[in-house]
């Protein structure tokens, strides 16, 4: 079974995917714009304090380009609309498993002399 952090999960969403997917369900027009604009267009900073000197700077800002927030109501939805298509691309060898922000493929390993199969 494999899993992966929740939060690097959640710092992955690709914006534009996301978007489109957001039409795919039927969100277009001024809906679709205002989601645009609640993932895009965001920059972060961060405060750097060094002990040693007592003294604090600001880094230059930086796009945010991938991610939803965390610590929202609406992030996890959208996080599950990101990957809610996900059991349809995987191998029908595989199980997926989606709940909330988990998601995990389980793979039973049978082998042989000559190869592994999944």
């Amino acid at each position: 079974m494999f899993q992966v952090n929740n939060n690097k999960v959640f710092d992955c969403v690709n914006h534009d995917i996301l978007v489109l997917k957001l039409e795919t369900y039927g969100i277009t027009g001024k809906d679709k714009k205002l989601y645009q604009f609640y993932l895009k267009w965001r920059y972060q900073r961060l405060l750097i304090y060094n002990k040693t000197h007592h003294y604090s700077t600001l880094s230059n800002q930086t796009l945010i380009k991938n991610g939803v927030k965390q610590g929202s109501i609406l992030d996890p939805l959208l996080f599950l609309l990101y990957i809610n298509d996900l059991p349809h691309f995987v191998n029908n060898k595989y199980i997926s498993m989606l709940f909330a922000g988990d998601t995990n493929v389980v793979c039973s390993l049978k082998h042989n002399r000559t190869e592994i199969k999944c």
